[in-house]
């Protein structure tokens, strides 16, 4: 009779102990937004002998302090990051919309950035990777706790042309043309799209 009892209140309390093994704690902040503070871009000109390269190259940010919900001596957080980002590709055979490119730290930290361009046509003139175009930013961040690991992805989309009032266009006499930002960080909202703890065997 005892064990019967029992049965429910063991299978409950095995219940919550897994649940908490897959999700990890909760955690109420307000995410502040990424910081864009370098844009430049670059198309060749086409002209015999030089190279058919264009490239894009992004410097971003994220200033947050992002709490874990965990505890080992003392509160667990993901510190602030920061990114830079390369694209190269050949502007006279490839298209690079749709690439997602891995972004170097600047340092060692604790998660990776990839970037995606994407297309717009903000300023009437069609699609440009150069010169009107969206950034799509994935961060993970991962973290050891407690005999597993939490990562969680956040994401933010910015865009950028001179119809959005953030991109300057030069372009010289030879063909070749350039841009770059003409404000001082351009701010991009992020959002969290998935939170996962995994443990180890």
């Amino acid at each position: 009779m005892f064990k019967i009892q029992c049965f429910p209140l063991i299978l409950a309390m095995f219940s919550i102990l897994t649940t908490a093994q897959d999700t990890a704690p909760a955690t109420n902040n307000t995410l502040q937004p990424w910081e864009v503070t370098t844009v430049n871009t670059f198309s060749p000109s086409g002209r015999p002998g030089n190279p058919p390269y264009s490239y894009l190259y992004v410097s971003i940010s994220d200033p947050n302090t992002i709490p874990t919900g965990f505890n080992v001596r003392g509160d667990l957080s993901f510190p602030p990051i920061a990114a830079n980002c390369t694209v190269m590709w050949n502007a006279y055979a490839e298209e690079p919309f749709g690439w997602v490119s891995p972004c170097p730290d600047t340092h060692f930290q604790s998660g990776r950035w990839t970037v995606e361009i994407q297309p717009q046509n903000r300023t009437g003139y069609g699609p440009s990777a150069t010169r009107d175009f969206k950034l799509r930013f994935v961060l993970e961040r991962s973290m050891i706790v407690n005999n597993g690991i939490l990562s969680k992805t956040f994401v933010g989309v910015g865009a950028f042309s001179r119809a959005d009032n953030n991109l300057d266009l030069v372009c010289g006499a030879s063909g070749v043309c350039s841009s770059g930002l003409k404000v001082d960080k351009v701010l991009i909202t992020q959002e969290l799209t998935g939170s996962k703890l995994s443990g180890w065997n």
